[in-house]
């Protein structure tokens, strides 16, 4: 059975922790990995604006890294929680959202806005992934009257289509792995300590080969009647264990 892993890279901004993103460059770059990188596009967060920039144009290394095949996804517009969610949102997970229960005419305008950034950029944009994993309904309806028909986010072990949007499930925090599947690893290098990177770096050394692009990932999309089970109990278990936090 196709197995798979993807690295996604959250909180991508022009203020981060560069020393820790350059190692894991080097790092890629090493055994030829293409992450999928959360570009921020107008990142207004305290908690991360509090991080250093790097001296030089953040965009033009934006485009550096879409050269090397990195694919570059939309996360979020500002990063900013206004709301906070009671398991109102798509995936049913509760918490702090920058969407999550806005208007459609209110997230459209944040959708928008963070896509005019990426255009001004040219940097085309076809996948987006919320902060904290909270959207709802009005998320996908603003994303489509985007032109956004992909989210990094959502359950089950493969990519499945759902209510005119495809996902890449995500869920795991952990580098832990299951023998089938695709799995979309999710790392905040910002919060990375040198130990954490070399459980990191162990872990890419072990599984480069079943590392993949999202390109190949996407591919393998599927609805049928197998996966969707999974994708149900793999739902009501990470709902029940989120709640137990």
């Amino acid at each position: 059975m196709f197995t798979g892993f993807l690295i996604r890279l959250d909180d991508i901004a022009e203020n981060m922790d560069w020393d820790m993103m350059e190692k894991a460059t080097d790092l890629f770059d090493k055994f030829n990995i293409k992450p999928i990188l959360g570009i921020i596009p107008n990142n207004k967060d305290p908690e991360l604006l509090n991080y250093p920039k790097k001296n030089i144009e953040f965009w033009d290394q934006v485009r550096a890294w879409k050269q090397k095949g990195w694919e570059i996804a939309m996360h979020g517009n500002n990063h900013v929680y206004d709301k906070i969610c009671s398991k109102t949102d798509y995936l049913g997970l509760g918490g702090s959202s920058e969407f999550c229960d806005h208007t459609y005419e209110e997230q459209y305008k944040k959708l928008k806005e963070g896509l005019e950034k990426f255009n001004s950029e040219n940097i085309k944009i076809k996948i987006f992934f919320a902060p904290n994993h909270t959207f709802d309904k009005n998320t996908i309806l603003a994303l489509k009257k985007c032109g956004i028909n992909q989210i990094l986010d959502g359950y089950g072990l493969m990519p499945y289509e759902e209510n005119g949007m495809q996902f890449v499930p995500q869920l795991f925090y952990k580098l832990y792995t299951v023998p089938f599947g695709v799995q979309t690893f999710q790392i905040h290098l910002n919060y990375f300590k040198q130990k954490d990177f070399e459980e990191f770096e162990k872990f890419i050394k072990s599984n480069s080969k079943k590392i993949i692009t999202y390109e190949q990932a996407i591919s393998k999309l599927t609805n049928n009647l197998q996966h969707k089970i999974i994708r149900m109990v793999s739902k009501k278990a990470l709902q029940l264990k989120r709640s137990i936090w």
